[in-house]
């Protein structure tokens, strides 16, 4: 399911802003970027999300500034390269014949003269990571709960509108029969009446004819399966237990639309199976 979350904190001498994402995806997959001073957090930070998310795509962010002394890191001054840098440009300058003016300003702007140690935090700081990782969690399932809540409503919607439908294609049924009778009535009066030689025959083959397009049976599953769904969604839903109903009522739909063989029946059909797929879309944001 795609949601947001971010939390921010400021403890222990820095202040941490962390960002989490998701996006829809069969499994739970994992992106964690951290700076190279936080990569022995990357095992918690994992443990904190496979605990709450079960599913889904996942970017984790951090933003982190060093606001006290206890956290921030160190200046390395390298004295012996210095001297070197300085008893080299001493040299070039007697053999150029240049004077050599402000000899530490010129120095200290030298390649690796100057540098950063590599950034460490406290027991304390790295606590307030975490905490702050947990919180933005908790956000990101507060914006997936009030999506889903949005969802529940679409996919209820869609599910009473196939149901509509369904009564369309029943209420059909029996103009269809007419059609479907008089055609047959007509065929037979025009083509093969005076040449019968087997009216009981002839009956029983009409009688099979018909039974080809009955869809008694369609209906009944696909009402089973709108009621297991309804009664999936008054629960806590699944997203793979949904999108396999939803899959079992694309099917009666193909059979009842192959077998309807009458327009208004087949125009419901079809508009059945326009909010099936909404459904379908809709299933996959579900966890």
């Amino acid at each position: 399911m795609t949601g947001f979350g971010r939390a921010e904190a400021s403890e222990a001498g820095i202040n941490v802003v962390c960002e989490v994402k998701s996006l829809n995806g069969r499994y739970l997959d994992l992106d964690i970027r951290l700076p190279r001073f936080l990569y022995e957090l990357d095992s918690s930070l994992r443990k904190i999300l496979q605990e709450k998310l079960e599913r889904g795509s996942v970017t984790m962010m951090f933003n982190i500034e060093f606001t006290g002394t206890e956290n921030a890191p160190d200046i390395n001054i390298n004295q012996a390269l210095a001297k070197t840098y300085l008893d080299k440009l001493n040299h070039l300058s007697q053999s150029l014949n240049l004077d050599f003016r402000d000899p530490f300003s010129q120095i200290i702007r030298m390649p690796d003269v100057v540098g950063n140690a590599e950034k460490t935090l406290t027991e304390e700081g790295k606590q307030c990571i975490l905490k702050t990782a947990a919180a933005a969690v908790e956000k990101l399932l507060e914006f997936r709960k009030l999506e889903g809540k949005a969802i529940l409503t679409k996919l209820s919607e869609a599910s009473e509108e196939i149901r509509r439908q369904l009564h369309i294609v029943e209420s059909e049924e029996e103009p269809r029969r007419i059609n479907l009778r008089n055609k047959i009535n007509n065929s037979v009066a025009e083509h093969v009446r005076d040449n019968i030689a087997d009216l009981n025959r002839l009956e029983q083959e009409i009688l099979l004819y018909m039974e080809k397009w009955d869809i008694a049976e369609e209906k009944q599953r696909l009402k089973q399966h709108l009621d297991y769904f309804d009664e999936c969604l008054k629960r806590e839903p699944l997203g793979r237990k949904l999108n396999f109903i939803s899959q079992e009522m694309g099917r009666e739909m193909n059979t009842m639309g192959v077998k309807s063989n009458h327009f208004p029946m087949q125009q419901a059909v079809v508009l059945m199976k326009e909010k099936l797929e909404q459904i379908k879309e809709q299933v996959l944001n579900i966890v």
